[in-house]
């Protein structure tokens, strides 16, 4: 289940719920401004204020790339924008701009970056469409993370190439974990988005926000659940994969970082199956003014569930490997939530 709602033209946006919102820092009012690459995994908490720069990150969020920019770290592509009362909500917010709420806009890199391109040697090859095959569950070698995050392809091997124009890498996601109440029958989550006119989407790129949950029942076997919507451009035809995917399409589809880990860093994550459910695709045309959007799921049973909450920019292989340098178009949050719910 699903709805939109509008916000006028030109109106300071209202709070997405009046209460009920389990993300913390979901308006980016910490003054934190990360910016080209930092450490996947890495966790800051509420006290982390004013992280500006490269190495940092965002209070309350936790950064993943697969594409490694600067040696052992990844890229980062956002912005923030304000939110004001007095101006239009478009401006561009700079650096020690004040604790004051703001829109995060991500966006896509138009690059592979390789060794000895002005990037470390010691850094980990992006141009590898198979990178990480064989590897599956929990592991902290980046050599290992999958650069493809989504795919149509049914098979992935040595001989594709990232000029394919079937694979996507995640290359800007801010993901917050949540522990799921043993109440919780059903959950709702969403944000106010925008594609804005002047910055559209190429047509290969899409972006959204999924929510993941991890089930590791036996030696073996790494399962991820996948509730999602996404964004993308109105001429757009591909359609990803949903249900039950297995092999190839199991691992190369929603794979990033362990849900919920308890170490000091959240470690990589490739699952052998992957349960997706598209809540939605969307057409940029009919968000170039901000819309709240919000889908409900029903996650899995248990006690002592995790989740996470992941908003994403998926970037086409093919537009990173020309490294044409375009403008890959900029996807535009504010305040998302996870809402647990209760029957």
């Amino acid at each position: 289940m699903g709805s939109v709602v509008s916000t006028a033209r030109g109106t300071y946006l209202a709070r997405s719920l009046d209460s009920g919102n389990e993300l913390l820092n979901s308006e980016y009012s910490q003054d934190n401004y990360p910016v080209w690459t930092s450490w996947n995994g890495a966790k800051y908490g509420s006290s982390k204020i004013r992280q500006i720069g490269s190495f940092k990150g965002i209070a309350n969020w936790v950064h993943y790339s697969p594409l490694f920019n600067q040696g052992y770290s990844s890229y980062i592509g956002n912005q923030f924008l304000f939110l004001d009362r007095r101006a239009s909500p478009n401006d561009l917010a700079g650096y020690l701009a004040g604790f004051q709420p703001r829109i995060l806009k991500i966006y896509g890199a138009e690059n592979l970056w390789k060794p000895g391109t002005g990037v470390s040697a010691g850094s980990i090859m992006n141009d590898n469409a198979d990178r990480g095959d064989g590897q599956h569950g929990t592991f902290t070698n980046g050599n290992h993370s999958r650069i493809v995050g989504n795919t149509t392809l049914s098979s992935i091997s040595s001989s594709t190439s990232m000029t394919s124009t079937n694979c996507w890498t995640r290359s800007t996601e801010w993901q917050q974990h949540l522990s799921i109440p043993n109440n919780c029958t059903s959950i709702k989550f969403g944000a106010q988005i925008r594609v804005q006119s002047t910055d559209k989407l190429k047509p290969l790129n899409f972006a959204g926000i999924y929510c993941a949950e991890d089930r590791n029942p036996a030696a073996g076997a790494h399962f991820r659940y996948v509730n999602y919507f996404g964004i993308r451009h109105t001429d757009a035809t591909f359609n990803l994969p949903t249900g039950g995917l297995h092999g190839d399409q199991g691992s190369y589809n929603w794979n990033g970082l362990t849900i919920g880990d308890t170490h000091s860093y959240h470690r990589f994550y490739t699952p052998t199956a992957t349960a997706v459910t598209e809540h939605a695709m969307l057409d940029q045309d009919d968000y170039e003014d901000f819309k709240k959007v919000e889908y409900t799921f029903t996650p899995q049973s248990g006690t002592n569930r995790k989740m996470s909450l992941n908003i994403f920019f998926a970037e086409n292989t093919s537009y990173l490997k020309t490294a044409a340098g375009d403008l890959s178009g900029g996807f535009q949050v504010y305040d998302p939530f996870v809402e647990f719910l209760t029957s």
